[in-house]
């Protein structure tokens, strides 16, 4: 069996460093969910250390309300954290409530076996509903959501059967000698909870990553994927489609005329064009493309899945779409268009890249011949220097 000072030792002194760690984090970035996060490690480090002092000293009321007190401010803590980080608009006035009811009801009971019944119930309460919140949460760290919630759904069994066998011996005289069983929960009591706050840095800073990732490769005016999003996306879906066989289209947009959008109008109605553009784009397309800005007023899209013919077609709507909708903003109605250029893959070898030049190519002979329209044939991928490459220099 696990040596329990040691145990309690290691649980200590993790909690502790995981709360420093939770409070510096909280200092840089002012997020509430880091405070509460480390308050919960704090609490249930005090925690220990007031149980552990009932061997030193004889004040009850210490070693035994106050104990028991901070256990329960410990989950409760770590709950509302939760509901910071999920963004939840809840309030958190109901697990406070719980706090201090709590507190209320221990007075009585704090030295005797009755307290410690009353707190294993709480504490097993919050933490299944603890595992409730994580259950929902909309994580990008799907293991460590995972790992999370057991830890959660396994240490609300714990306390719940560590209240069955503390109400037990009420029941009746035969039940009696469960002082090994509950050394053993114990334990576990105190591995759980080092093992869950050692886990939450992880689902927390995944989550971190993700949306810096989303800010990166993506566009701030439309939500759009930007350039970068784009071909790390594109190389995706190209490599998925290469496997299965199937075509892959790209589209070239460009908004004609548009320097005229801005110098007549300014460039906030400039912006509003490009929102709008980028709005008609993501109407004609299906969940399995993607659109991108990658550029002033330039949209590329994907297209798997698609022959050239489909990809022209699904181009031609939009260019129809645009233009037979009117853009109304700040008292001007605007009517503008759009140029395309499509490219398909007809060779396995053909990369993202070299499909975007090739539909910015006959991109070009679009505005050339007139603009407001899709062309989808002429210059291949082996003709000289296109006007996407001229233009990226």
């Amino acid at each position: 069996m696990l040596h329990l000072p040691t145990v309690i030792g290691i649980s200590l002194l993790l909690n502790l460093l995981i709360c420093c760690f939770f409070l510096s984090v909280y200092c840089y970035k002012n997020q509430r969910c880091y405070l509460y996060f480390s308050v919960a490690c704090g609490t249930f480090a005090s925690a220990e250390v007031l149980a552990c002092l009932r061997l030193f000293i004889d004040q009850p009321f210490i070693t035994h309300y106050f104990a028991d007190l901070f256990i329960i401010a410990s989950p409760v803590s770590a709950i509302i954290g939760l509901q910071k980080v999920s963004s939840t608009s809840k309030s958190s006035t109901p697990y406070f409530t719980t706090l201090a009811i709590s507190a209320i009801l221990l007075l009585p009971l704090y030295d005797i076996t009755g307290g410690q019944l009353l707190t294993s119930i709480i504490i097993a309460s919050l933490f299944l509903h603890a595992a409730s919140i994580v259950h929902k949460m909309n994580t990008n760290a799907r293991l460590q959501q995972k790992i999370l919630l057991y830890c959660f759904s396994i240490h609300s069994v714990i306390m719940f059967a560590q209240a069955v066998l503390i109400a037990l011996p009420f029941l009746s005289a035969s039940f009696n000698n469960f002082s090994q069983s509950l050394h053993v929960i114990l334990i576990n009591h105190l591995i759980l909870a080092t093992a869950t706050a050692i886990i939450l840095p992880f689902v927390l800073f995944a989550d971190l990553e993700a949306k810096l990732q989303r800010l990166v490769n993506r566009d701030s005016l439309t939500s759009l994927l930007n350039r970068r999003g784009f071909f790390i996306n594109g190389e995706k879906i190209s490599r998925q489609v290469t496997s299965a066989h199937q075509d892959l289209s790209v589209v070239m947009i460009d908004i004609d005329f548009f320097k005229k959008v801005n110098d007549q109008y300014g460039h906030s109605t400039g912006d509003m064009a490009i929102k709008w553009i980028a709005q008609h784009i993501l109407h004609n397309l299906t969940s399995n493309d993607i659109a991108a800005r990658i550029g002033g007023e330039e949209f590329a899209i994907l297209l798997p899945e698609q022959s050239l013919s489909q990809a022209q077609y699904t181009a031609q709507k939009i260019c129809s779409a645009i233009r037979e909708n009117t853009l109304k903003y700040k008292g001007h109605s605007l009517k503008l268009s759009v140029s395309a250029g499509v490219s398909c893959r007809d060779n396995q070898s053909h990369s993202i890249r070299a499909l975007l030049e090739l539909a910015d190519k006959r991109l070009y002979v679009a505005k050339s011949q007139g603009r407001d329209q899709v062309v989808s044939a002429g210059p291949s991928i082996t003709n000289s220097k296109s006007h996407f490459a001229a233009s990226a220099r």
